[in-house]
């Protein structure tokens, strides 16, 4: 006993923090007093002990009872009253009956053994609030029998008492377990309670969980261990095999298989210190534990990316580290072909006999050393490669007659050096003789007459000269809307829509047989369409030609002596084919020719009778068969379906229900029919400028009479003059001056800050107003 209580006094002092709990409850009040009258002074006899629970009674021959007591209490005897013993109580006396008593200490028997749930304070009784000691929280606890809500211990050979409910069962043994590493064993369930320190595998037997710790057996009670701390099996410890680094991010595992538990991700280039492998993984650890990375993922070395394969350019040593003054390890030669792992400062990394050394970077190409080998011109502008193989990237360009010094030859490529650094064309791309600038693309046709060459690519170069129509030639790329020719050896440019693919042809002759191509053909009475057509022709009626008017009209005799005018877009030399009906298309899209292809003046033709260029857009009028009939200039022509793409044109989608969208909806129903003098009104094949606006604002609900150009520019019609070019919008009308005659002469309606829609040129049609043949007659833009 004496070594029991020894140990928990001192487990008190060294592992718990003190706490004090209620006081013990005890008699409501004290018994009554004797009075003054009655009240004795009787001498001491002795001390006597309860062998049992007594009753303390108020006078011998009364059955008041003052207070139960409990066994073991120890009494001072006064004397004796019959079967009663009088005692001394609290500053008076009372008596208990004296079978009751003993002159010797009771010895009561352990009943069980519990635990302390919190801290005790040990009481004489239950009667007297002086703490005798007091034990830590969570001790196992002898206990000598129970006494209204008090529990009997026993403390220095005394009986002692705690309140019953501060102690519990003994938690049930729930097993052994280990200690994974050097931790604590503290006092009480929390991190903040007294603790000492347990060793790596030190065994514990453990009584259950509250919260994160682990409560387990001390020689006098029970501590606790952070459950996350302890193993089911001691740990065994494996010797350090090295240092290693993360060659990737890489994944850590509880165990050996990448089915385990994930225990963090560690980033390129940590070091690691190993413990052995254990099939494809490498033993770890973290916080003091085992863990597992795949051993493919860990190297020697910091992982550095290969960002190179360099040849020293020139003798150059190899240093330990990134600067001049740390050791030199060797010397590389000339054309040694390196490795680099990235960059520190001016030095390249490189791996030497298994470590990371340094070499100046300047020291470094990307081609071994040669030797010029003479000059060479570049036949076209160049791509310089890397390595002798088109494969590879792209280094730098070279222009057309650059002169190069070459270095000699790789298969079929030729070695360039810039800087320090070679890189690589095709041999074939290189002449011995300077080149002209720029290489022939194609041959043209001047389509207008007196087109002009200017120095530059825009309206603002300089005239150098003037091609007549129908020259043919040469030309050496474009550039922008302009395309590049050759004037008295010297380059310039022309307008790209004044020279095509066709040489221009004479027009027909009186008397040439024509022959109407599409149904309602419109025939008016003079070459002028003011009014509506004296009548409409059909497809395949026979026409003779009697004088030519401009390009648009041909005053032509009917079979039956008829005479009138007919529009050329509607007329041809060759035949129809009857068999084919035509077919309405959709006006408002974008129909491209996929390839330069011909065009043919009847779908039987058998041979084309012209080109139209690739990317060049065309506005089809109907489809006759496999065909679609367009314009070539001012005559009908074939071109097959297959030749071209569709795409759709957002610029002419109607966006809501305003007057401007309506306008530009009136002009988009009929994109591609032709340019028809005075007509104002589809009903006569086509639209002049002037007229479509008078149609179009009409039908947007904006009425007025028709007037020409110049009245629409200065009348009121129209608001909001500006003359900036770069303050069109969409539904604005545009304005050109001096395209035929002096002062206002051409109008369109904008579809957004750029394009116009018009009946321009040879047909209703869309233009930029970028392009030079409507910017350097741009005049300004006025609104709805």
């Amino acid at each position: 006993m004496k070594k029991w209580t020894a140990h928990v006094a001192g487990l008190a002092a060294t592992l718990m923090l003190s706490s004090v709990l209620p006081t013990p409850a005890f008699a409501e009040s004290p018994p009554a007093q004797p009075t003054a009258e009655t009240q004795t002074v009787t001498e001491t006899t002795g001390a006597a002990y309860l062998k049992e629970d007594a009753a303390l009674l108020q006078t011998a021959d009364s059955t008041t009872v003052i207070q139960q007591l409990p066994a073991g209490t120890t009494l001072k005897t006064l004397g004796t009253d019959g079967d009663f013993t009088r005692v001394s109580w609290q500053e008076g006396t009372a008596y208990v009956a004296t079978n009751a008593l003993t002159q010797t200490a009771p010895v009561f028997q352990k009943q069980a053994t519990l635990m302390s749930k919190s801290p005790l304070s040990l009481v004489a009784s239950p009667f007297d609030p002086t703490v005798v000691t007091t034990l830590p929280a969570y001790q196992r606890i002898d206990t000598y029998g129970t006494f209204d809500t008090f529990t009997r211990l026993k403390w220095n050979e005394q009986y002692v008492y705690v309140p019953t409910a501060q102690l519990e069962q003994l938690p049930k043994l729930v097993g052994t377990r280990y200690a994974k590493r050097t931790t604590s064993l503290f006092v009480e369930p929390k991190t903040t309670s007294a603790k000492t320190t347990v060793t790596q595998n030190q065994a514990f037997e453990t009584f259950g969980t509250i919260g994160t710790f682990t409560r387990v057996a001390t020689k006098t009670g029970y501590a606790f261990v952070l459950t996350a701390d302890l193993a089911d099996a001691p740990v065994v410890n494996h010797p350090e095999t090295g240092l290693r680094y993360v060659q990737q991010q890489t994944t850590v595992y509880a165990t050996a298989t990448t089915k385990g538990k994930v225990v963090q991700s560690i980033p390129v280039n940590t070091s690691l210190q190993t413990y052995g492998i254990e099939g494809s993984f490498t033993r770890i650890k973290r916080n003091d534990e085992y863990a597992y990375v795949l051993t493919a993922h860990l190297g020697a070395l910091k992982y550095y990316p290969k960002t190179a394969r360099l040849y020293v350019q020139r003798a150059t040593p190899i240093y330990s580290d990134a600067k001049s003054s740390s050791p030199v390890l060797k010397q590389h030669q000339t054309n040694t072909l390196l490795t680099v792992y990235g960059t520190s400062g001016a030095y390249s990394r490189i791996i030497f006999r298994g470590v990371h050394a340094y070499v100046k970077t300047a020291d470094l190409g990307t081609g071994k050393v040669y030797a010029s080998t003479g000059t060479r011109y570049a036949k076209r502008n160049l791509s310089v490669y890397t390595s002798a193989s088109t494969k590879s990237k792209i280094m730098y360009s070279v222009k057309r007659a650059d002169k190069l010094t070459i270095y000699g030859t790789s298969g079929s490529y030729t070695r360039l050096k810039k800087g320090s650094v070679y890189g690589y064309v095709k041999t074939t791309d290189l002449v011995t003789k300077k080149p002209d600038l720029y290489d022939v693309t194609g041959q043209r046709y001047v389509t207008e007459d007196d087109v002009v060459i200017r120095s530059q690519a825009k309206l603002s170069g300089k005239k150098i000269g003037t091609f007549k129509k129908g020259t043919s030639i040469s030309i050496y790329g474009k550039s922008g809307y302009y395309t590049r020719v050759k004037y008295k050896n010297t380059f310039g440019f022309v307008d790209s829509s004044r020279i095509g693919l066709n040489k221009p042809t004479a027009k027909a002759k009186k008397g040439t047989t024509f022959y109407v191509h599409l149904d309602q053909t419109p025939l008016f009475s003079a070459d002028v369409a003011y009014s509506r057509p004296a009548a409409y022709l059909k497809k395949g009626t026979k026409l003779i030609g009697l004088k030519s008017i401009d390009d648009d009209f041909w005053q032509v005799r009917l079979a039956n002596g008829q005479t009138g005018y007919v529009l050329n877009p509607y007329i041809s030399t060759s035949k129809p084919d009857m068999k084919l009906t035509q077919k309405a298309i959709d006006r408002a899209k974008i129909y491209t020719v996929k390839q330069t292809t011909s065009f043919f003046a009847s779908p039987t033709s058998p041979k084309g009778s012209g080109l139209v260029e690739q990317g060049k857009r065309v506005y089809p009028r109907h489809r006759v068969g496999n065909f679609y009939v367009i314009q070539s200039g001012w005559t009908p022509v074939y071109l097959p379906v297959s030749a071209v793409t569709i795409t759709s044109d957002k610029r002419v989608v109607k966006k809501n229900n305003t007057r401007g969208e309506k306008l530009i909806q009136a002009a988009v129903q009929h994109i591609g029919t032709p340019y028809t003098w005075g007509s104002q009104d589809a009903v006569n094949g086509g639209f002049d400028c002037s007229g479509l606006i008078h149609y179009a604002t009409n039908k947007a609900g904006k009425y007025g009479g028709r007037t020409n150009v110049r009245g629409y520019w200065y009348g009121a019609f129209f608001t909001n003059r500006r003359t900036s070019i770069a303050s069109g919008k969409r539904s604005d009308i545009v304005f050109f001056q001096n395209t035929y005659t002096d002062g206002p002469s051409h109008i369109g309606i904008m579809l957004d800050s750029e394009h116009f829609i018009h009946a321009g040129g040879s047909q209703l049609q869309i233009n930029s107003i970028y392009e030079p043949r409507w910017q350097e007659h741009f005049l300004g833009f006025k609104s709805m």
